[in-house]
């Protein structure tokens, strides 16, 4: 590892190349970060204008208060069903032979 490092050191053209690459990349990551944030920040100022201005004369819907005992009746049949499902195992390891120590 010190080798591809000392490598990529030696050459400043790669160095400035990787450099230029990795501000590159956190630039899009920082911008996909900010438009994220700004799409949260337009969608909580719309809920907070709603509440403020038209709440009285289109009120929210009220929340049931037994929906969670109708939901759990609901699916309570299907809670107990054994679909016999295994996830695949990707570790194809050989356990017979010793591990060797280098």
């Amino acid at each position: 590892m010190d080798t591809v490092i000392e490598r990529i050191l030696s050459h400043p053209l790669l160095s400035f190349t990787l450099a230029l690459l990795c501000i590159l990349l956190l630039f899009a990551v920082l911008k996909g970060l900010i438009k994220i944030v700004f799409f949260l920040l337009a969608l909580g100022l719309l809920y907070f204008g709603y509440v403020n201005f038209l709440q009285e004369d289109y009120p929210l819907p009220k929340l049931d208060e037994d929906w969670g005992e109708k939901w759990e009746q609901l699916i309570e049949p299907y809670k107990n069903i054994d679909l016999n499902v295994t996830l695949f195992e990707s570790n194809e390891s050989n356990t017979n032979q010793p591990h060797k120590s280098e």
